[in-house]
């Protein structure tokens, strides 16, 4: 196959041909969807003599990218010359049906209006008869209270304002009935109309001039990108406790409001993004200089200490808080290629769902607590992805044990990395978190120093009939001063590992509980600062 590329230079090079362009026919052959805009192909099998020959491809839609347009020929025999992209107004046909269906869209909504207008009758009616019914239920008190009432002639308005409402109720009930039905027709014929949209304002044409050292039939591909489409991956998992087996289902949604259908095409999905930028982006210089400080007046110097401790505290902040910057998965573009072939509409009210990959994984299970944000015990399974192909994150639906638990989040996955997938509440682990009263106060006596103490038991029991993994977060703050202490007593229960995913201070304790088997974590630790000074959290 030879592949050329072209942009439309018509204003500079007019087409020199010498015979007029033939017409043929062209059909959507295959489509390759990117996570926004999608390139379509189509393709046409063209009779060509010797020497030069101009054909034109009618119909395509008007929003058709100049850039994008890429021609190819499977004919090493021909060579593609000039091509040109024009747009044509509609066709009288095309004119006719879409002024059919517009004059049908608004009888259909002058109908709605007709019934709008009749149950508004009908409800003035009711009310009218609401204040028949008040003003005759007063006169009759009265008459009631002087002893001259006409029962008779209460019993036969009573029947009167009965059969009233019931009418006017009635009538509102069937209308109701009719404008569901009338609502129903107008979504068809709009959605009728909106199939049309891609004929008609304008449509395009194709002209291309190709040379042929002989006479040939060959296949002849224009590729051309729209914007109005993309597909998002989903992600179902369904997690078997018992045996820790996963079951990760990977889908893709399709959609597309472009000016054609697809249909029956070879369909492609690709993680590449045509619509991102392609430069690098540039890095100007940066200068660095010294200033003198300005002089701070004896009426501040209370307030400038402490902006002073403050200023300490965010230089030191870079050396004892700094974490990795962690980097999004990207840099590279996974192909999909659907099996057979699919259908994507331009006017569906729901987008296409395609399975992509299903994969099965023996997992650990971790039922992850932090007492102190919540007294609920969270499932997650950990595996390592041993796929070769990336996964992308995105939204997932959870089912545990066959019962549906909610939506959360699929990470990002590269093959052989450590996956963590969240499997909602585990309710058979109880969780207890108890304040022991944790004490303030002052100490020393040439220099003063506060004290917080912080102090709490945390008992984590294992409801179930197997052993569980379990592990408890916390964290001990980290002094960003120098003149702020944290102290951990003996009689804490040490953590299994600290600076839990190189977060500073985050600790976990971790333990493996048989069944019925509870566990009691002490978690104390002591801050102490200088007592004139106040001390921030953050």
């Amino acid at each position: 196959m030879r592949f050329f590329r072209f942009v439309f230079l018509s204003c500079l090079l007019p087409i020199a041909s010498v015979a007029a362009a033939v017409d043929v026919p062209s059909k959507i052959e295959a489509v390759t969807v990117y996570m926004e805009g999608a390139m379509v192909t189509r393709v046409s099998r063209i009779n060509l003599s010797a020497g030069s020959n101009e054909i034109r491809l009618t119909g395509l839609v008007d929003s058709i990218e100049v850039a994008s347009l890429q021609a190819e020929v499977a004919s090493d025999a021909v060579q593609i010359g000039q091509i040109n992209l024009t747009s044509e107004k509609q066709r009288d046909a095309i004119d006719s049906e879409v002024v059919a269906l517009r004059s049908r869209v608004d009888e259909t909504q002058r109908s709605l209006q007709v019934i709008d207008a009749s149950s508004n009758a009908a409800k003035l009616r009711l009310k009218f008869l609401e204040g028949i019914a008040a003003g005759y239920a007063k006169e009759s008190w009265f008459e009631g209270t002087r002893g001259t009432a006409d029962i008779a002639s209460w019993r036969a308005a009573l029947d009167l304002l009965q059969s009233g409402s019931e009418d006017a109720h009635g009538l509102i009930r069937q209308n109701e009935a009719k404008k569901t039905e009338v609502n129903k027709d107008l979504s068809l014929l709009i959605r009728q109309l909106a199939a049309l949209r891609g004929k008609t304002k304008a449509s395009s044409s194709v002209e291309l001039t190709l040379d042929a050292r002989q006479s040939t039939t060959t296949e002849l591909r224009l590729h051309y990108y729209q914007e109005d489409a993309e597909w998002a991956p989903r992600y179902e998992a369904r997690l078997d406790s018992n045996n820790g087996n996963l079951q990760l289902l990977q889908v893709a949604d399709i959609e597309q409001q472009s000016d054609e259908d697809w249909s029956a095409v070879k369909l492609t999905l690709s993680t590449s993004a045509p619509e991102g930028e392609l430069i690098a982006p540039e890095l100007d210089s940066e200068f660095l200089d010294l200033v003198e400080p300005a002089p701070r007046r004896k009426t501040l110097m209370r307030q400038s200490a402490v902006m002073s401790n403050d200023a300490n505290g965010f230089a030191e902040e870079i050396v004892v808080t700094g974490s990795r910057v962690r980097a999004d998965v990207g840099g590279f573009a996974v192909r999909y290629a659907v099996p057979g072939s699919s259908t994507v509409t331009n006017d569906a009210d729901e987008p296409v769902t395609v399975e992509l990959a299903k994969f099965n994984f023996d997992t650990e299970l971790v039922t992850q607590v932090v007492p102190r944000e919540s007294t609920q015990a969270f499932l997650a399974a950990r595996f390592i992805y041993n796929q070769s192909v990336p996964l992308f994150g995105s939204s997932m639906a959870v089912f545990v044990d066959g019962v549906y638990a909610g939506e959360s989040e699929m990470p990002s996955a590269l093959p052989q990395s450590e996956v963590v997938l969240p499997m909602g509440q585990d309710r058979r682990v109880e969780v207890h978190s108890q304040s022991q009263g944790g004490a303030d106060g002052n100490a020393g006596i040439i220099s003063k120093r506060k004290t917080e103490t912080t102090d709490y038991l945390f008992e984590i029991i294992n409801r179930r009939d197997s052993a569980s993994h379990i592990e408890v977060q916390d964290l001990y703050p980290v002094a960003r001063n120098k003149s702020i202490e944290v102290e951990v007593p003996r009689t804490a229960t040490a953590p299994t590992e600290r600076d839990l995913d190189d977060k500073p201070g985050l600790v976990v304790w971790k333990k493996t509980l048989g069944a019925g088997e509870s566990w009691r974590i002490n978690h104390q630790y002591t801050i102490s600062y200088p007592a004139k000074s106040i001390l921030r959290k953050n």
